[in-house]
């Protein structure tokens, strides 16, 4: 069996054609390196995301014309982005060197040249993904598409879940924050607290993987059971038709904003109806479907059920790829 002296590196190559892919794989061929061709902008964006190479090289010529969401989701992700291009400004240099890409080389640079910067990329220490990061630094116009599309999907489920069970309901505007699994469950836990929650949660794949939840204290979760059966109904009838109760008001709701995510941005998705959980908030993490990779795109929004007096929370993440799609599908 062969012996690598250093960890094998995936490295990702955009250029403008597959003959110039084909000349930086032979000027950077390494046995500790794997390399990997985009045939599209889409496709080295998309592959980024999944595959988190520890390197892109990308020919500027793809992003000339977006360059500032491009470069930005490259930073979001932490992957050292290596840019190939001629006759910058003085401005866009300035610009490029100051907004997160890890080098600017031109078409011509040299293979030794060439080496160095993706030995240094490669080793390099990313930069640690804040934990406030919430779109600012995203271009106004994919942060509102965004906004939109959110907050249409919910008023979408709190008009449908209102006529399901007769109950004004009012929600408050969908906070959004780009976060690493770990800093999501830390944030999870820091806004719900170690208490019994109960969730309704859909978990959904296809063009998108993610996971829609509709949260609620255990007590709320009663409450609301109590009030759609009235007193009529003895108690432990009622904790026997809870589940039941709250897995269809989920199904209701959280249809309405997987739903509505599914048409504006034309995906595919499979998905069953959403399951009824009670435990703590330790315990719904664990089941939540959080990739260890990816950057994660949450979005919450408390909710109030006025005539039951009962508040919750809908929480909704996807990949990071959502914002590609704001770039070239929406």
């Amino acid at each position: 069996m062969k012996t690598y002296l250093k960890p094998i590196s995936l490295i990702l190559l955009a250029g403008d054609s597959p003959s110039e892919n084909q000349r930086w794989r032979a000027a950077l061929d390494a046995e500790e390196y794997v390399f990997v061709s985009a045939s599209s902008l889409y496709h080295c964006l998309d592959m980024a995301e999944y595959h988190h190479p520890k390197v892109v090289m990308l020919n500027f010529y793809l992003i000339e014309d977006s360059f500032v969401p491009v470069i930005q989701f490259f930073h979001l992700l932490n992957i050292p982005l290596l840019l190939m291009g001629d006759n910058f400004s003085p401005n866009l240099s300035r610009y490029l060197a100051q907004s997160g890409v890890f080098a600017v080389l031109g078409k011509n640079t040299g293979d030794r040249e060439l080496r160095h910067a993706i030995a240094r990329a490669v080793t390099a220490k990313h930069l640690t993904l804040n934990s406030s990061l919430n779109l600012d630094n995203f271009r106004s116009i994919q942060k509102n598409r965004l906004q939109n599309v959110v907050k249409k999907g919910i008023e979408t489920a709190v008009a449908r879940t209102s006529e399901m069970i007769n109950c004004e309901m009012q929600f408050d505007p969908p906070s959004f924050a780009a976060l690493s699994p770990l800093l999501l469950q830390e944030k999870l836990l820091n806004t719900l607290g170690d208490k019994l929650v109960a969730v309704a949660q859909l978990d959904f794949s296809g063009n998108m993987n993610g996971s829609a939840h509709m949260l609620f204290s255990q007590e709320a979760a009663d409450k609301i059971v109590l009030s759609i059966l009235g007193n009529e109904v003895a108690a432990d009838e009622r904790n026997e038709m809870k589940a039941d109760i709250m897995a269809e008001i989920g199904n209701v709701a959280i249809n309405g904003i997987v739903g509505t995510f599914s048409n504006t941005f034309k995906y595919k998705l499979s998905y069953v109806v959403p399951a009824y959980i009670e435990g703590s908030t330790r315990e719904i993490l664990k089941l939540m479907n959080l990739s260890l990779k990816s950057t994660i795109i949450l979005f919450m929004s408390h909710f109030k059920m006025i005539d039951f007096h009962v508040e919750g929370d809908f929480v909704i993440f996807f990949q990071a790829r959502i914002l590609l799609d704001l770039l070239f599908r929406v």
